[in-house]
């Protein structure tokens, strides 16, 4: 009997975020455990609610093992089996009619943020197909929005490089206890050592009785909240002056636009008391280093969205959080190891292959400018002279507009989009508005739907083709985290593709062999491409991933290292060569270049006649576990037996007053449809506020019209708008999944321990 051990890295499909490094002991090329990997640099080695169930989920009937192709009409669930090569011939030779006709920019790709390392590829392909890079993505509204302003505000993504615990953490929309349970052990470890706790939140959540203060906030206004922190701040003389004398461009800017946020109009805006915003602006500037440790919900606000971190950016500028030695030290990329740089994503995608003409036909570039070709051309040169390396526009701060990608398959608007290629990523669960999602699914205009996926998901469901994808235990990994980290992070396998799975490499490898730029392919497959992108620096994937797991930069590159070109300190890769309090580049593009706070387009006040028929502010978005986005829904594989069923939070005097018990059954309805799930009623939210969980499906109910697992039932974005960019975020078009409005009843027919039903259809 054959064994051996893989030192693989627990990430999403099937793990999370937290890259848990493990040891896979496998015999005869099969899976049998995981355990922690004591010698792995992260002290992250694993959790109790997913890491038990991997091998069970593995193995499952519910992975997809061959291609299929769609012989039904989509939502049918009329199969047949095909082959790789099949596949791939006939759905490039669809591509190239498709370009012939309507010219390259007619293919969109849609997908999940972070489901691959291998972005860069995708990109590649894309530019020698000549696209613009229509790529639709979850990400506009997950951390990449405020990785692309981060490379406008600073040059570089922010780090975390502080030496010790924070004196204080400011968690902001982030129940850690869910999304990061680990890192909240640790957190909460460091208490005896005086770290403060702050938490802003609409939802006290699991977190609530461990925090110093807890800020109530009204969804949609962090803006004004951290404007009138930065107020106090500046007007308490509590910022880091020689830091900000030296290495910001923008304060007195900064401060008159400030100054406009007295503590008590803050209130007023965000119905936390002025005496809190003053005494929690305090607590953060004066315990240092500090820590704002945000997620994703505030990327999730639309309008707004963009305008909450760059005022959280400000704030850890002009506190010194931002310099060396604070709780988020910058850093640049690489070079990794010796003074060589290893092959970052970047320099793998090929940018000037994209004619220039082609760049101006990006869906949605005229308009959410910053994460597109007109903020590339106005980045680029900047980080490219100061880093010597490209600027990553493979990455996720790099995208089209998805909602836009829907109505251009639609409306034909700007221009006829034919073919989506849909891989790591569930848009009828993970995209805003639900039923505009579906319509372009289904709409005769997409001549071409391809999907590459794990398991038959409901966007699957209504493909052409469906390929069998290699999911993270399956397949290596090589990755400088879309090149936001200065590190490369590496790991094996723990076993072969199962089935006919592949890696998504070998997707974007056989159809650009079959359109004719095959040669720029030259990798068997991603261990060869990492052994490549390692031989710079002296490695092999072998030896990197088995014994180094982090290849790590031997001079972190920060503002205060020499460049070795220009022989003076580095700096920021920014236009002043500062941290920019004041953004020239958002002044470029045509924004304002300060952070302000804008009134959310469906709200209390913004909508008065709105909310009399729907009285309260909806949020959706919050991770739970042991799901992840939608994945883990499964039953039969150990994670959903343990949360059967979507919960809604509501407070006991709204509960008391529509006549809802804890465990009920509830309708939540917006203007744009209904959906329900079950209640938990407790006073940890506002009794203004109803939160809903996301990306709930039945994968037990048919794959099938009109259930299509479950899609319609307790689908939180089928409330959701994403039909009007007018309310979206200007600068870089993220849609609103959160501050809206909505009502709710009791859902008297259904038995409490009911399954969910396809009630709600779409087109009710």
């Amino acid at each position: 009997m054959a064994r051996e051990e893989k030192k693989i890295v627990c990430w999403a499909s099937p793990g999370c975020k937290m890259y848990c490094g493990l040891i896979a002991e496998v015999e005869d090329g099969k899976l049998v455990s995981l355990k922690p990997n004591r010698d792995y640099p992260s002290k992250n080695k694993g959790c109790a609610d997913r890491l038990p169930h991997h091998i069970r989920w593995l193995y499952s009937d519910i992975q997809l093992r061959r291609p299929l192709k769609r012989v039904g009409e989509r939502g049918e669930n009329r199969w047949e089996t095909i082959s790789w090569d099949r596949a791939l011939d006939e759905i490039a030779e669809k591509l190239a009619q498709l370009k012939e006709k309507y010219g390259p920019e007619t293919l969109a790709v849609t997908e999940g943020t972070y489901r691959s390392d291998i972005y860069p590829i995708r990109t590649r392909f894309l530019n020698l197909f000549g696209n613009p890079s229509n790529i639709g993505c979850a990400g506009t509204i997950c951390h990449c929005n405020t990785a692309a302003l981060s490379l406008a505000l600073i040059g570089t993504a922010q780090g975390g490089r502080h030496g010790t615990a924070p004196a204080c953490c400011v968690i902001h929309g982030n129940d850690m206890s869910q999304t990061a349970p680990l890192a909240w052990r640790d957190l909460k470890n460091q208490r005896p050592r005086t770290t403060k706790l702050i938490l802003i939140d609409p939802r006290r959540t699991s977190m609530g009785g461990d925090v110093d203060m807890w800020l109530r906030i009204r969804p949609g206004t962090d803006t004004a909240l951290l404007m009138g922190w930065i107020r106090v701040i500046i007007e308490e003389n509590l910022y880091d002056k020689a830091f900000v004398d030296e290495w910001t461009f923008g304060f007195e800017e900064l401060k008159a636009r400030a100054a406009e946020y007295t503590p008590e109009r803050v209130s007023e805006i965000t119905w936390i008391p002025a005496e809190q915003i003053v005494a929690s602006a305090r607590m953060y500037a004066t315990n240092w280093p500090a820590e704002l440790k945000d997620a994703s919900s505030t990327d999730m606000l639309g309008r707004n969205a963009i305008r909450v971190e760059q005022a959280r950016v400000c704030l850890r500028a002009i506190t010194g959080n931002l310099k060396i030695g604070g709780g988020e030290t910058a850093e640049g990329p690489g070079p990794v190891a010796g003074g060589n740089f290893a092959v970052r994503d970047s320099m793998l995608q090929l940018a000037d292959m994209l004619p220039a003409e082609q760049r101006k036909k990006q869906i949605g570039s005229d308009r959410f400018k910053l994460m597109m070709w007109p903020g590339y051309e106005v980045m680029a040169p900047i980080y490219e002279e100061t880093y010597g390396i490209p600027f990553p526009m493979c990455a996720h701060n790099f995208l089209s507009n998805q909602p836009l990608i829907w109505k251009a398959i639609l409306e034909r608007d700007p221009y006829p989009v034919t073919a989506n290629i849909t891989w790591g990523s569930n848009p009828l669960l993970n995209s805003g508005d639900t039923k505009l999602v579906y319509k372009a699914l289904k709409s005769p205009n997409l001549e071409l739907s391809v999907v590459s996926e794990l398991v038959m998901t409901p966007t699957a469901m209504l493909a052409d083709y469906v390929l069998p994808a290699a999911s993270k235990l399956e397949k290596p990994m090589c990755e400088t985290h879309e090149d936001f980290s200065p590190n490369i992070k590496c790991a094996e396998r723990a076993v072969r593709p199962l089935g006919e799975r592949r890696e998504e490499y070998l997707l974007w490898k056989g159809l650009a062999e079959r359109l004719g730029f095959g040669e720029y392919f030259p990798w068997k497959d991603e261990e060869d491409l990492a052994d490549y992108r390692l031989a710079p620096v002296g490695l092999t994937f072998k030896e990197a991933a088995a014994e180094r797991y982090v290849v790590r930069s031997d001079e972190p590159w920060t503002y205060e290292r020499i460049n070795p070109r220009t022989g003076k300190r580095t700096g920021f890769a920014t236009p002043s060569g500062k941290i920019e309090l004041y953004s020239h580049v958002l002044e470029a593009l045509g924004y304002d270049p300060l952070p302000f706070f804008e009134e959310p387009p469906e709200s209390p006040f913004s909508r008065p006649d709105l909310a009399e028929q729907y009285p309260y502010i909806l949020i959706t978005g919050g991770n739970f576990r042991p799901m992840f986005h939608s994945e883990n829904r499964q039953l039969g594989v150990g994670t959903r037996e343990q949360y059967p069923y979507p919960v809604m939070d509501i407070h006991p005097e709204t509960a008391a007053k529509h006549g809802i018990a804890d465990g009920d059954w509830v309708y939540v309805e917006s203007p744009r449809g209904v959906i329900r799930q079950k209640a938990r009623v407790a006073d940890e939210i506002d009794p203004r506020v109803i939160n809903v969980q996301s990306h709930w499906w039945f994968p037990e109910q048919p794959p099938r019209e009109p259930w299509l697992g479950g899609l319609w039932a307790s689908n939180a974005n089928v409330l959701t708008p994403a039909d009007d960019p007018d309310g979206f975020d200007p600068v870089t078009g993220g849609w609103p999944l959160r501050a809206l409005l909505c009502r709710i009843r009791k859902a008297e027919r259904v038995q409490a321990g009911a399954k969910a039903d396809p009630a709600a259809r779409a087109d009710t």
